[in-house]
């Protein structure tokens, strides 16, 4: 069944819709957790996250809009894998976290907010489709063969759309100051 039906069977509160979509999107789910939290935690930290994210879907079905959901389900993923961190006292990988923190002195906190924003910016003015590679594979985790399955092009293809979008990033950066050209950005 299409995804938009199994959401629309969440929200009537059909229990078995759940479990069928927890069947087809927990390798999702659990990767994403896996590359967040993984090794620091255990495996049953992973199912627990897990657990969490399709119990936080099932209390917030409604807010979910259709067509949507596996975007959200990666953001509540990454959100869950981050408060178990943070509950286990365990440090959390650089992202937009690195906005959290708190630097050292008020200069090093301008520049960390000024290299984010940046690379935010460089990501943002990449062209169609490269933009909404990087954000799947970067920020959603997607392997480049599942990116290459929903997009309808070969794995080399998202592979070096990867490639060249990293060397046009890197170009940005190096305008803008934020690395040198012998450095690997």
């Amino acid at each position: 069944m299409k995804e938009a039906g199994l959401l629309r069977r969440i929200q009537n509160r059909e229990s078995a819709a759940l479990g069928e979509l927890m069947e087809r999107y927990t390798p999702y789910v659990a990767a994403i957790v896996r590359n967040i939290i993984d090794p620091p935690l255990q495996a049953e930290d992973v199912e627990e996250v897990v657990s969490d994210v399709f119990l936080s879907l099932w209390h917030n079905a409604a807010d979910v809009e259709e067509g949507k959901l596996r975007p959200w389900l990666a953001a509540v993923t990454r959100n869950r894998a981050k408060d178990k961190l943070r509950a286990l006292h365990l440090s959390l990988p650089l992202e937009e976290d690195a906005l959290e923190l708190t630097a050292e002195d008020p200069e090093t906190e301008t520049l960390r907010r000024e290299a984010i924003r940046t690379t935010k910016e460089a990501v943002d003015a990449l062209d169609e489709p490269d933009r909404s590679i990087f954000r799947r594979y970067y920020y959603l985790y997607q392997k480049t063969d599942e990116i290459a399955a929903e997009m309808g092009v070969k794995p080399s293809v998202v592979r070096n759309r990867l490639s060249r979008g990293r060397e046009k990033l890197k170009k940005i950066l190096v305008e803008r100051g934020l690395c040198c050209e012998a450095e690997y950005c």
